[in-house]
């Protein structure tokens, strides 16, 4: 009897911890929200825009994909999946940190994660390849490699210089376990990890192309892996759920792995999964609101969560063909960020497109300047957006 009371009051226990976790954590109407179009102007929601123009030379020419820019130590740092370049605030550039190779110091072809220890004014490079990071300093000094997993990635690194990596070994796990996310010291030491949840009954596939989305905000670190669609809080060594983007009818889609779906019973073949289902790059919260970087159809699309009210829309005016904000302020393309960096919104924009869908006489600001100098084949534009 003693033993049954026992049992109950555990499970009342470990069902009010389950209801509190539950409470905790914000769902976000992502799918029913983003089939709603809504023009935002740069107005609305920000105070001011930069227009700032990457300079173009043999050494700095930049690939049409950006992996990160990050502005730190008085430098802004662009880097595609090849290299890692630094500029000055206004797009001077200064120097490319690092290079591809065998030798000290080098990395084996692609970047696919960089981080930033401003305090310390080093960056730390992930060379999967070859299981290992590679420090930097500011001045493009190489100091040291971190040894890491093969195959890990480390886009984070915290105050205390712990890299926080990411891996996909755990997709391998013939016991379904494994650690998703972990946690280096700056000698190599494995310092934790934070398991991966497999749920009964579901096919996982053998490999991820998604990156995992890390973000700082308001002294915490929020992870989402590329599977699920819970955003967690990270609590020491601890996951608790803070969002949870509601997929709805989509959901059973997003799960399924990017292959042909076959209708057996009519022997047909659809490509429904890959093109319908959502791609998460990145999230961008604030106070206020939360910024969604995803991909949907095979286009590169925009979404804005409004704390307030709950409420989610697809960010693009009906005069745009692409997604973003209105740039009202100087008349520029529309802004669709791809990184949150100190308050500010950042995004990128081709030169040659500037230069098609912006007239001269309709431009304000810094993006006027920009477009008196500007050529059809010079580096990227970036847009850093201030935000009320």
């Amino acid at each position: 009897m003693k033993r049954n009371v026992f049992l109950h009051i555990a499970l009342l226990f470990l069902l009010s911890i389950a209801c509190s976790l539950l409470r905790a954590q914000t769902m976000i109407p992502f799918a029913e929200g983003v089939e709603e179009k809504k023009e935002i102007k740069l107005s609305e929601v920000a105070s001011d825009i930069r227009y700032i123009p990457l300079e173009t030379t043999a050494e700095s020419l930049l690939e049409q994909d950006i992996l990160d820019i990050t502005f730190a130590g008085g430098y802004l740092f662009v880097s595609d999946y090849n290299k890692v370049l630094q500029f000055t605030p206004e797009g001077k550039f200064i120097r490319q940190i690092g290079k591809a190779g065998q030798g000290p110091g080098e990395y084996n072809q692609n970047i696919l994660a960089v981080a930033y220890d401003e305090a310390n004014k080093q960056i730390f490079l992930s060379d999967m390849r070859q299981g290992k990071v590679l420090v930097y300093s500011f001045d493009g000094i190489f100091i040291k490699d971190i040894k890491t997993a093969i195959g890990a990635m480390s886009p984070y690194v915290d105050a205390g210089g712990n890299l926080f990596t990411v891996s996909n070994d755990y997709l391998r796990s013939k016991e379904r376990k494994g650690d998703d996310l972990f946690v280096y010291s700056q000698n190599g030491k494995r310092l934790y990890g934070f398991p991966f949840h497999f749920e009964e009954g579901k096919n996982y596939p053998g490999l991820v192309f998604v990156p995992a989305i890390l973000y700082p905000y308001n002294g915490n670190l929020f992870y989402k892996n590329p599977l699920e669609e819970t955003v967690f809080r990270l609590d020491g060594k601890k996951k608790v759920p803070a969002y949870r983007l509601d997929l709805s009818r989509y959901e059973k889609l997003s799960a399924e792995e990017d292959k042909l779906l076959l209708d057996t019973k009519n022997k047909v073949g659809s490509a429904l999964s890959h093109e319908k289902k959502f791609y998460f790059y990145n999230l961008m919260e604030t106070d206020k609101s939360m910024g969604v970087y995803y991909a949907q159809e095979d286009e590169r699309r925009f979404a804005w969560y409004d704390k307030q009210t709950g409420k989610v829309c697809r960010v693009r005016s009906s005069q745009a063909d692409k997604d973003g904000f209105t740039d009202d302020r100087e008349g520029g393309c529309p802004v669709l960020p791809y990184f949150l960096r100190n308050g500010k919104l950042v995004g990128v924009v081709p030169a040659s497109v500037l230069l098609e869908k912006v007239k001269p006489a309709n431009a304000k600001g810094s993006l006027r300047n920009v477009l008196d100098h500007l050529l059809e084949d010079d580096n990227q534009v970036i847009q850093v957006v201030t935000l009320k």
